[in-house]
């Protein structure tokens, strides 16, 4: 009876002024315009970035540039490439997902992160490892942001802490991270 009485009532109570003439979906439509579901961006970060495990070590001093995605301004998903120096020349390649908490402009962050470091390496040679380990180290692991802010569509980071791991058999190589500064220009 309810639903029966609605397409007549409706009319003549927006004709009254009584409820407003907008539906619902589309008094929705404006907020979810004024929030992106993605936020894409470029970044740059610096500082250091090493590989060590008891047959080889690789990386130390450089920086990376790479793209990040920012869905529901919540969960992050990136892709950066970079050049370290000093244990050899080394091309890391990381991704990483992950979530931010937003307060106010402070945004820290969590991530998951795969690590792959390319190029040169310094070998050990041993009696559990009589011989160079020719794949290069994937590393899973951790990367804690407590320090970062976003203001207007750019991101700041300062100090991010990261560690892996990876199997080198026999025994584990650990990857540590240390991101001294990382910037973000979104897009």
């Amino acid at each position: 009876m309810k639903r029966a009485l609605l397409p007549v009532l409706a009319p003549a109570l927006v004709a009254l002024g009584l409820v407003p003439a907008v539906s619902r979906a589309e008094d929705a439509q404006p907020a979810a315009a004024s929030t992106p579901v993605h936020q894409f961006s470029v970044y740059s970060r610096g500082g250091v970035q090493a590989y060590l495990a008891p047959n080889r070590s690789t990386g130390l001093f450089g920086g990376s540039v790479g793209v990040r995605d920012i869905i529901q301004d919540r969960f992050i998903l990136q892709a950066d490439v970079g050049y370290l120096m000093n244990f050899g020349n080394v091309v890391p390649v990381q991704v990483a997902a992950g979530m931010q908490h937003r307060i106010g402009f402070y945004t820290p962050a969590a991530l998951a992160t795969l690590t792959g470091f390319f190029g040169e390496r310094l070998s050990f040679l041993s009696s559990d490892h009589p011989s160079v380990n020719r794949i290069p180290p994937v590393a899973l692991g951790l990367l804690l942001a407590p320090a970062r802010f976003t203001v207007e569509g750019a991101q700041l980071s300062i100090l991010e802490f990261g560690v892996g791991v990876s199997p080198e058999f026999p025994g584990v190589g650990v990857a540590y991270q240390l991101n001294l500064i990382d910037v973000g220009v979104s897009f």
